[in-house]
């Protein structure tokens, strides 16, 4: 893909969460499932608004209701903290990686209890490669932040898109990387399991941590 079709993409999932947020809901289960696009990839659209709840009854979710995709789920959800608009950032973000590099999220090892910990405790995020733009890592790890308060906004990154998308010399530099991230792709023989990426019930790290002991 162009990265003018790449940015289109994300400016279309990006909109569909500004609309979201703006109603003062939150998807709570945003991941790559849950994103549906049309044959030419022209556009994206954000469904399954099942698990999203509005803001104002968000104290009232148990914080042993944890409910999504392990990579997707913001570090401060295991934590026992509320969802926010910044978890769903947080979602959006990984991504954001998926779409630079055209494969599902992954860290070389299984979707488990040490996967959690090692996110949440060790700061642990999807590996970056090498002369990425800049521009566009910079975004993705702000999405990425450990604290949710220093996340962008969904309406922030929707206007950093566009800008993006009428700026000749940021389109420049993310072009500059396409033969790179072509061959990223190529020789990705990561195996698809399904399973791996239907949402299910999490418990927080403190349980875990505790359970270990």
């Amino acid at each position: 893909m162009k990265w003018k079709d790449k940015l289109n993409l994300l400016l279309c999932i990006i909109s569909d969460l500004q609309i979201i947020h703006s109603q003062e809901l939150i998807h709570r289960d945003l991941h790559c499932g849950n994103i549906l696009l049309q044959e030419s990839l022209s556009s994206a659209y954000i469904v399954d608004l099942g698990l999203s709840i509005h803001s104002n009854i968000v104290d009232k979710i148990g914080p042993e209701d944890i409910y999504g995709v392990l990579p997707y789920i913001a570090p401060e959800i295991f934590d026992k903290r509320p969802y926010t608009t910044a978890s769903d950032i947080y979602s959006f973000g990984i991504i954001m990686w998926e779409i630079l590099y055209g494969k599902s999220v992954y860290y070389n090892k299984e979707f488990n209890q040490q996967l959690q910990i090692e996110i949440c405790c060790n700061n642990l995020r999807p590996s970056i490669i090498k002369d990425t733009p800049q521009c566009y890592i910079n975004l993705m790890k702000e999405c990425w932040e450990k604290c949710p308060e220093h996340r962008p906004t969904a309406e922030k990154i929707y206007d950093i898109f566009t800008k993006w998308n009428d700026d000749e010399r940021i389109l420049l530099e993310l072009s500059s990387s396409d033969n790179l991230l072509k061959d990223i792709e190529n020789g990705h023989d990561q195996i698809y399991n399904e399973t791996k990426y239907c949402s299910r019930i999490y418990y927080s790290t403190s349980f875990i941590l505790d359970a270990v002991k």
